[in-house]
């Protein structure tokens, strides 16, 4: 038993570095690079009740746990980038947590194919293999699609972000 845990756990591991390094970014104008960073959600209890977040680097995930991702593009060419677009995979054996995406400046919508077609959540249907249709639910997302709304001026940073949670035994 414990060494399954132990390869699950290194399973996990792998997937959260996979992710960090599988998304893509599209600019017209400059030169964008991007910067990316797991972090895990711990949740913590006062001994007066009150709960607090914190954000570490995940040294292992487990089922459960909430990863938080956060990827950074910034110009580092001479020229204002317009026409940011960065698409980024929601990790396997993971499901995105409703809401959860972010990102200032930004239009943000999401893919239930692979990346093929983005929409808005109320727009994503799932039709199943007898034609009935519903609104696609959020651990149904396979990639997150931000599109930055203002040109980019050399040197300027911003961020996205989105969270995820490790799938269990479903």
């Amino acid at each position: 038993m414990k060494k399954i845990n132990t390869t699950l756990k290194l399973f996990f591991s792998m997937m959260i570095l996979t992710a960090m390094f599988s998304n893509n970014v599209f600019a017209e104008d400059g030169k964008i690079v991007l910067s990316n960073k797991v972090l895990k959600q711990v949740i913590k209890k006062d001994k007066h009740g009150k709960t607090t977040y914190d954000f570490v680097e995940p040294k292992t995930a487990i089922p459960g746990d909430v990863m938080v991702y956060t990827i950074t593009f910034e110009n580092i060419g001479d020229q204002a980038a317009d026409g940011i677009v960065i698409n980024d995979p929601v990790p396997n054996n993971s499901k995105y947590r409703m809401g959860s995406a972010v990102g200032k400046n930004t239009t943000i919508s999401f893919s239930i194919d692979a990346g093929k077609n983005f929409g808005n959540p109320e727009d994503l249907v799932v039709k199943d293999k007898n034609g009935k249709e519903w609104t696609a639910k959020p651990e149904s997302y396979t990639h997150i699609r931000w599109v930055y709304n203002k040109p980019l001026a050399p040197g300027e940073k911003a961020e996205v972000s989105f969270k995820t949670q490790i799938k269990g035994n479903e």
